[in-house]
């Protein structure tokens, strides 16, 4: 029996290291996977934002109606979560303003039947002292300045929030943007910009000087330099990096460039010298 075991294995692992071979040349240069999600419900992560309190640490959270905030390392190793005390309809991104508050974006309308979006903020938890449960401080009604769209990103800058709608069929993204200074009634999304990207995004960033916008869809990674006018952004042609993935969800800056994460648990870094913040 364990001859014919040994032999068995001996089939077995040149097969098994072809699979690996394959998955790591399936990875286009300038990209690599970095970790895998490990906490057992962390099943969809759909956004992630960089902890301002301990930079080790990066906040994510399931796709859709679930409440709970992860705090995780860029290995995917688990750093804690707590409950976030809101009515989550479609959760599908978040983000930070770099200043001590998270902002939570309750935007997914993957059917096209809301009427009004949501984004709520929170102050920004201290993963080495996880509270059990976060109360939202503000909350923005948000609704469409036409016919409705889905939406899977959001970053904030200088005052304002912005989301770029998730379209199909090879129609191109449109950035949107609304006040953060307003949250009393319902806002109506303003256009910004119509972006040459006509791949379903999925997650957003923006530098934290405001130079360089990051979007990720199926289609891989997009960074477009607009240096501190997202007007611009309609003009300018993005710099890709292809690498098809239907599940990658969310994205952020680090120094070594683009962090993303996808449902499927994986986390990559886009690390082509586009991504990589100006020092």
């Amino acid at each position: 029996m364990r001859s014919l075991a040994l032999l068995v294995a001996g089939l077995l692992l040149p097969a098994l290291a072809g699979r690996t071979a394959d998955a790591v040349a399936a990875l286009p240069p300038g990209v690599c996977q970095v970790g895998t999600l490990q906490h057992a419900m962390l099943k969809e992560s759909s956004g992630i934002a960089p902890c301002r309190l301990d930079t080790s640490v990066f906040w994510t959270h399931n796709d859709g109606h679930h409440r709970t905030l992860y705090a995780v390392d860029r290995t995917g190793r688990d750093r804690g979560s707590t409950q976030i005390l809101a009515p989550f309809e479609d959760w599908e991104d978040i983000a930070s303003n770099h200043s001590g508050q998270l902002y939570l974006a309750d935007t997914g309308n993957n059917h096209l039947q809301r009427t009004e979006l949501r984004v709520y903020e929170i102050d920004e938890p201290d993963p080495g002292r996880m509270p059990q449960a976060v109360r939202v401080t503000r909350v923005w009604r948000l609704r469409f300045p036409k016919e409705s769209f889905d939406c899977e990103s959001l970053f904030v800058w200088q005052g304002h929030g912005y989301v770029i709608s998730k379209v199909y069929d090879d129609a191109r993204a449109t950035l949107y943007r609304f006040p953060l200074r307003e949250a009393a009634e319902p806002l109506t999304l303003h256009r910004v910009t119509r972006l040459r990207v006509d791949s379903p995004v999925t997650g957003a960033d923006l530098t934290a000087d405001g130079r360089k916008l990051a979007l990720v869809s199926r289609s891989g990674a997009a960074l477009l330099d607009v240096d501190g006018d997202l007007k611009s952004a309609g003009e300018i042609k993005p710099f890709w990096v292809k690498f098809r993935h239907e599940h990658i969800e969310a994205c952020c800056f680090v120094p070594e460039g683009l962090l993303a994460t996808a449902e499927s648990r994986e986390i990559y870094l886009f690390s082509a010298p586009p991504f990589r913040p100006v020092p």
